[in-house]
């Protein structure tokens, strides 16, 4: 009964937000912050209707660690704020199976951030190559921003290779998981890079295809402006801006809301991606 409330909260919560965001380009933060709320609560309830409190640590354990990793690449400025929000709410949602039989010989947590990032690389190859195709001078820019962005690139694979490989001999020596256990956390590493780089590619794209020059009277709640990370205005940021400047520049991003409802389909559906790669 918990894994469909969460399934159906989850679905409807996603959909919207990815209903919203390739309309709109922007979804209000209230539906993030919804599903993690509800998530919580839910799982508290059950937690003590079962006397099982793991049910509501392992929302709040999973998603702060789900939410520190989308926060992470918002102030790198890869993602929008409300993305980071909605990788929080994805890891409160389902930390574990809550009662599906997923097909998974990993631990679910693992597998749920595997699926997510092999769902991004599948995304974002396909949007930026269908974007590419409408401005063939976006590949010499590709290059030479990645020769800009190399530090960068190379600092955070660093860090994410350390947390996962890490997390990975921490789970072999303390919880004796075998290598098969953990063999997700050994391959994200390459799937995060991967990722990176054509989240750069993307950028690219925005740059060229997506940043205009508007006059501040067109300006409006949500928009981005070219030169900030990935948070719409506000209406108080509004006021001040009309105040000091007649034109800005603006940017619109990647819609990337509807991966996380893919996610999540696709691991309550088929489990984890990787064991049927392998």
């Amino acid at each position: 009964m918990l894994g469909w409330i969460l399934l159906i909260a989850g679905i409807a919560g996603f959909g919207y937000a990815s209903y919203l965001d390739l309309r709109y380009t922007e979804f209000p933060d209230y539906v993030p912050y919804s599903l993690i709320i509800f998530s919580l609560i839910t799982r508290g309830v059950y937690s003590l209707y079962t006397k099982n409190l793991n049910y509501f640590f392992n929302s709040l354990t999973v998603g702060v660690m789900f939410l520190s990793f989308g926060l992470l690449l918002y102030h790198a400025k890869q993602w929008g704020d409300g993305d980071a929000w909605l990788m929080g709410a994805l890891g409160f949602l389902f930390p574990d199976s809550a009662g599906f039989s997923v097909n998974s010989r990993f631990y679910f947590p693992f597998m749920l951030l595997f699926n997510f990032l092999f769902v991004s690389l599948v995304y974002l190859v396909a949007y930026s190559i269908v974007l590419g195709l409408k401005q063939r001078s976006v590949y010499r820019l590709f290059i030479n921003r990645l020769k800009n962005k190399k530090r960068k690139i190379v600092t955070l694979s660093m860090v994410f290779l350390a947390f996962s490989w890490g997390s990975g001999a921490y789970l072999m020596l303390f919880f004796q998981l075998s290598i098969l256990g953990v063999l997700p956390l050994l391959v994200l590493p390459l799937l995060f890079v991967a990722i990176l780089i054509f989240s750069e590619y993307a950028r690219v794209i925005e740059k060229n295809l997506f940043k205009k020059k508007i006059s501040v009277k067109d300006l409006k709640v949500g928009d981005v402006l070219a030169d900030d990370k990935w948070k719409g205005l506000t209406e108080n940021d509004l006021k001040r801006i009309r105040k000091i400047k007649k034109y800005v520049w603006v940017k619109e991003g990647v819609r990337f809301a509807p991966v996380f409802l893919i996610t999540l389909l696709i691991t309550m559906l088929f489990g984890g991606i990787l064991p049927i790669l392998i």
